[in-house]
């Protein structure tokens, strides 16, 4: 089984091995909070915020040229 934690960014203890206490507990507790721009502060969360690499400057070879 697997262990669910509460995905909140602020402090919340709540953990789980069952995903509907785990959604009934989001819906509760934290309602709302899934529109923040820091939700859910999971690593997938975060990855998906963090910014793209830098484009680089240097022009790409073109094999074709």
């Amino acid at each position: 089984m697997s262990e669910y934690t509460c995905p909140s960014p602020d402090p919340c203890p709540f953990t789980t091995d069952e995903i509907t206490e785990l959604t009934e507990h989001i819906n509760s507790e934290h309602g709302g909070e899934f529109a923040r721009e820091d939700w859910p502060d999971t690593p997938a969360g975060r990855a998906a915020r963090s910014p793209a690499e830098p484009e680089s400057d240097e022009p790409e070879d073109d094999p074709d040229a």
